[in-house]
């Protein structure tokens, strides 16, 4: 008698991730293997016709919902057999999932059929992994590296554009034009007389010459082009070198009419595409080519690599907040309080206490490294609503970063800064003010925590003139201390602290003292 298989076991560093994508539900699983991170041990795909359905009818259909419920009990089967903890997985849904009307009933069935909680995706995770997969190339490639680069990424509902400057973002924006958002408007006006490209061409117009407009003043030697479809089918039009693929106009425009010309059988057979898949490819590659065309470059450099498989070693990883990445959004901040003519030196004064005071807080308030760079951003924002009017300027601010695109944060994520801003004098927080009010509980008390930490960094420079130049904090049980040096007499800021400290006391539990350590 044969001896049993040995069960698969993966030590406590293996985690997974489920990602519901436009066309298809995939499954990564991982292990840990310091220095070098997670490695892959398993990646499975299935298609699902989620982006169909939304463009088409506005809501996923039932169908394609138990569909989807089918396809995740299955992925949970597998998890079982590599021992993977339920605690080690994560779910996410695509971002264009928020365009079906019935989006909250998809999430509550996929949870209930997962056993674990379901999270769309948002703009700031898309936007990161575009800057990733563009810092790899730029890496690989030290002649683009140093030059001027736009990159532009057509996903299945946006297109998202960047352009970089020596390595370093210089400007960033995001337009309502994408793949399937694109195939079902062909779909449903097309003309059996009119060939399908000029159709997309008629559809994509608009956005590319909007997107052009805004890009119009930025040099461009190279033209950076990401996204699932491109990058799977680049290399069967040119042979990658230096970690991509250098593909002339005509190349693109030739391979592009080739596969307008095929059935979805042959895409399939042919690009090994799943049916779902290969709906897109076209659009894609005619949107990409459109833009080449608009800005006239002569190459468009598509990187190697799977798009989606990146994206859920992205999530799985689970480490957003590079110095590289932190840096540039913090970058793009100081550029929208620039527009706006704030005090630089208030703000930067006051973003350092913010981040003092979080670190020390830590094990009180218990949050993620993500939110100590929304507090230094909305430092760096804070008083950015002086542009329109002294009075009630902290509602002003709140409009301004509302409205104000900023690199690398999600529509939550900038609601958050936003409401911090409008929080940073006495006015407390509400459950009737509005943006607050439509917060979950847990980032409400995310935007009083941080609020709090804000309030007190803002009174540390009450008169803008920096003459608390450092601070040294200790604690006591009850008594949150500030030490500064150089500074006699801190009466005034100590006033400005007990004025804005309420919630700090209210949350935290301590009183705060400002001393000046020459006295102590």
């Amino acid at each position: 008698m044969s001896e049993p298989l040995p069960s698969i076991t993966i030590d406590v560093e293996s985690g997974a991730v489920i990602h519901f994508g436009a066309t298809s539900v995939t499954l990564l699983i991982g292990e840990r293997r310091p220095p070098k991170g997670y490695v892959v041990l398993d990646y499975l795909e299935k298609p699902l016709p989620l982006a169909r359905d939304i463009f088409r009818n506005g809501m996923v259909s039932r169908f394609v919902m138990e569909q989807a419920a089918t396809i995740l009990r299955e992925f949970r089967q597998t998890l079982v057999e590599y021992a993977v903890l339920p605690t080690s997985v994560r779910c996410f849904t695509t971002n264009i999932l928020a365009e079906a009307i019935n989006h909250e009933i998809f999430l509550n069935r996929m949870q209930v059929a997962g056993n674990t909680r379901v999270e769309l995706i948002d703009d700031g995770d898309m936007t990161r992994l575009i800057y990733q997969t563009t810092v790899r190339l730029l890496k690989s490639n030290p002649e683009i590296a140093d030059a001027n680069t736009l990159v532009s990424h057509i996903g299945p509902g946006n297109t998202r554009a960047l352009h970089f400057e020596k390595g370093h973002i210089n400007a960033y924006s995001s337009y309502r034009l994408g793949i399937f958002r694109t195939q079902e408007a062909v779909a449903s006006n097309a003309s059996e007389s009119t060939p399908q490209l000029i159709h997309i061409e008629e559809q994509i117009r608009g956005v590319v010459d909007h997107l052009a407009a805004d890009f119009s003043q930025a040099a461009v030697d190279y033209h950076v082009a990401i996204g699932s479809e491109i990058q799977c089918v680049a290399p069967l039009i040119v042979k990658p070198k230096q970690g991509a693929s250098f593909i002339t106009l005509k190349e693109l425009e030739v391979f592009t009419e080739k596969l307008a010309s095929m059935s979805a059988d042959e895409m399939v057979r042919r690009l090994h595409l799943n049916y779902t898949g290969s709906e897109g490819v076209v659009a894609a590659l005619q949107t990409n080519l459109a833009l080449a065309r608009r800005f006239n470059d002569k190459v468009i450099v598509v990187p190697e690599g799977d798009f989606q498989r990146d994206l859920l070693m992205d999530l799985l990883a689970n480490n957003p907040q590079t110095k590289t990445f932190q840096s540039e959004v913090l970058q793009a901040a100081r550029e929208v309080a620039k527009k706006f003519k704030t005090d630089h030196k208030h703000a930067e004064h006051v973003a350092k206490f913010s981040q003092q005071i979080f670190h020390e807080l830590q094990d009180l308030h218990n949050l993620d490294p993500k939110y100590e760079l929304l507090l230094r951003v909305a430092a760096i924002l804070h008083e950015t609503g002086m542009f329109v009017s002294p009075r009630e300027h902290h509602k002003h601010s709140l409009y301004l970063i509302l409205n104000s695109e900023i690199f690398g944060l999600s529509a939550k994520d900038r609601t958050i800064v936003a409401l911090l801003a409008r929080y940073h004098r006495r006015y407390n927080p509400d459950a009737n003010h509005p943006h607050f009010s439509e917060l979950i509980r847990e980032d409400r008390m995310t935007v009083i925590k941080l609020a709090a930490i804000l309030r007190v960094a803002d009174a540390l420079d009450s008169r803008h003139s920096q003459r608390i130049k450092n601070i040294q904090i200790k604690r006591t049980e009850d008594v949150f201390i500030i030490e500064t040096s150089g500074l006699d007499d801190p009466t005034i800021e100590q006033l400005s602290i007990d004025a804005k400290c309420d919630i700090f006391q209210e949350i935290y539990g301590y009183e705060i003292q400002l001393r000046s350590a020459e006295s102590v």
